[in-house]
């Protein structure tokens, strides 16, 4: 599976640049419109079983990530203050976050297709240690957007437009 699209990198973040790129993608047997309602309740990612995790939106109504949206997302021990610099609904959803010294830019697109939306995650980062401990993290990244593929899929919203 691979998407006609492709992420929209800011020149700073593209994986060029970065010392760390992780992609990962899935098809969801939903409509777009319930993948994104999922994707900007950010404060409900903590709900997806994803332990240590919160998120708390700084801005705005505090409930759905608009562009703009200042977030504060925390996952066990790693603060990141975020800032969603792409928002086009029910197709691309994109922040630029920092976690200390590392800088970090996370991007969604959905693509409907025939039996739902292909879903593309990508992230990168630079700075910081990001350099040395680039094949340890990658790994736990990867790991972690599949883990949140996966919890994408059994949203109410998704799950409710499977059975449509």
């Amino acid at each position: 599976m691979t998407t006609s699209k492709e992420i929209h990198w800011p020149e700073y973040y593209h994986p060029k640049n970065a010392q760390l790129h992780v992609r990962n993608e899935t098809l969801i047997p939903a409509k777009a419109d319930a993948i994104w309602s999922s994707l900007t309740h950010a404060p409900c990612w903590p709900q997806w079983g994803r332990a240590q995790t919160s998120v708390q939106i700084l801005n705005g109504d505090g409930v759905e990530l608009h562009k703009g949206s200042i977030f504060r997302w925390r996952a066990r021990t790693l603060h990141f203050d975020c800032t969603v610099v792409e928002f086009i609904p029910h197709e691309r959803l994109a922040w630029k976050g920092k976690c200390g010294d590392v800088d970090m830019y996370h991007a969604w697109l959905i693509e409907p297709t025939d039996e739902g939306c292909l879903i593309l995650t990508e992230s990168t980062q630079r700075g910081g240690m990001t350099w040395l401990t680039k094949y340890i993290t990658s790994r736990n990244i990867q790991s972690y957007h599949r883990r949140w593929l996966a919890e994408l899929k059994k949203q109410p919203e998704c799950k409710k437009q499977q059975k449509s």
